[in-house]
């Protein structure tokens, strides 16, 4: 089927690439709502919502076709085989790296490798694609990226800094607690003298030795994880943008909708299969415990009377994760019905609506281009913070906006301008 154009190729595909962060946004907004609440794990979540959207895309795919109608015979095993690589760097390799990377760095780190993305993605259209920006637009994307760095950064300090103005509470709190007992102690002349020097005992010595090397090793390993934290915060930029390069390469002549069901679609089953096979271990398991209390003669009775001193592992181990508990990683958790309705809304806006104008995006214009519109995500939060939080942007936010809005704007300008 003939792709619908209502202004022109670039110009709807400038306006679908800013538009897809827009949803995003309001689909990270809703699941903040309801998915933390709920204890599900980041892989529960890709899970459901890559199954789901799959058959969202499915039916569009089978309404608005599979290829546009100037192409034919795009299918290929080679063109699937590369969208299916695409969607392994992508979504499945991609989340697991970054993830990784936001538990061992935190956000700030992780917001500066993000910032690499958009040069990367140039880069590689420039010598892989043959696509030449215009020399301003390489301005453009400086300034945009640096402005949406700038957003993230300092909304990122402002969260931190309301932690920290809670625990400064309780610390005052705690110190004011400390000096009303200290007070107590010097009116009742229990304090010790200024000029008493402790005397340090042969086990208080080799404690402090103890101590000390135990401060050296955690150094040596908080070292560790920064390093292989920023291997895996680069290693997810690279991933991206390379599963970017092959959705364009090789995505010629399909709709967004069956790009998006081929890359979703594999990453669902993979997702799916990997979950079956966790939880088909975890049964195993169980039922080998069975076998081995049964071997070794222990009675029901016995274990009832074990079971006050200690805890009786095989009955944990062959029972599911219900009852309250915390769900496992490869696990759905228990949602009512209007909380499942809440993450699906979310999925409609993060995983289908939104890939679906990124890979538009990405057909119709240049890859550095479509990839810099589309990280304008965190303007749009800072609006949602605005609007449902209360939260009012800072000085530093506000500069960055401008400085990220006059980049889209030298982008839109020139960035579809070859040299």
């Amino acid at each position: 089927m003939m792709a619908v154009t209502v202004f022109s190729s670039t110009v709807d595909g400038v306006i679908a690439a800013l538009l897809g962060p827009l949803f995003m946004s309001l689909g990270f907004f809703i699941w903040d709502l309801r998915w933390t609440s709920s204890h599900g794990s980041a892989f529960a979540l890709n899970m459901y919502k890559c199954n789901v959207a799959s058959v969202w895309f499915a039916i569009m795919a089978g309404i608005r076709g599979f290829s546009q109608s100037e192409f034919s015979g795009v299918f290929t095993v080679t063109s699937v085989g590369f969208l299916t690589l695409s969607s392994t760097l992508g979504i499945i390799i991609g989340d697991v790296l970054w993830l990784e990377a936001l538990r061992l760095l935190g956000a700030k780190h992780v917001i500066v490798a993000d910032s690499l993305k958009p040069f990367e993605a140039a880069i590689l259209g420039r010598y892989v694609l043959g696509e030449a920006l215009h020399p301003a637009s390489w301005g453009g994307m400086v300034l945009t990226v640096i402005g949406v760095g700038t957003v993230a950064w300092e909304g990122h300090n402002n969260m931190s800094d309301d932690d920290v103005t809670k625990n400064d509470k309780n610390r005052s709190i705690s110190d004011e607690n400390a000096q009303t007992v200290c007070d107590s102690h010097n009116r009742n002349g229990m304090h010790s003298s200024e000029n008493q020097q402790p005397q340090l005992t042969l086990d208080e010595l080799l404690s402090n030795s103890e101590n000390q090397i135990h401060k050296s090793d955690q150094k040596q390993r908080n070292l560790k994880e920064y390093h292989r934290g920023y291997v895996c915060a680069v290693m997810n930029v690279l991933a991206d943008a390379s599963g970017s390069l092959w959705t364009k390469k090789y995505g010629v002549g399909m709709t967004t909708w069956s790009i998006n069901l081929v890359r979703f679609g594999f990453a669902g089953i993979v997702l799916f299969l990997v979950s079956i096979i966790m939880r088909l271990r975890r049964w195993c398991l169980a039922f080998d415990n069975v076998i081995e209390t049964q071997d070794a003669g222990v009675s029901d009775a016995t274990v009832h009377v074990n079971s006050t001193d200690n805890t009786v592992h095989s009955s944990q181990q062959t029972a599911p994760s219900t009852d309250g508990s915390d769900p496992k990683w490869f696990e759905l958790p228990s949602l009512t019905r209007h909380g499942w309705l809440q993450i699906t809304i979310g999925v409609a806006f993060v995983t289908f609506l939104c890939p679906a104008l990124e890979k538009f995006a990405l057909m119709q214009v240049a890859l550095g281009l479509s990839v810099s519109l589309g990280s304008v995500g965190p303007l749009y939060g800072v609006l949602m913070d605005w609007s449902f939080k209360g939260r009012k942007p800072t000085i530093i936010v506000l500069i960055g906006v401008v400085l990220a809005i006059g980049g889209v704007i030298i982008l839109c300008a020139f960035g579809t301008q070859s040299i």
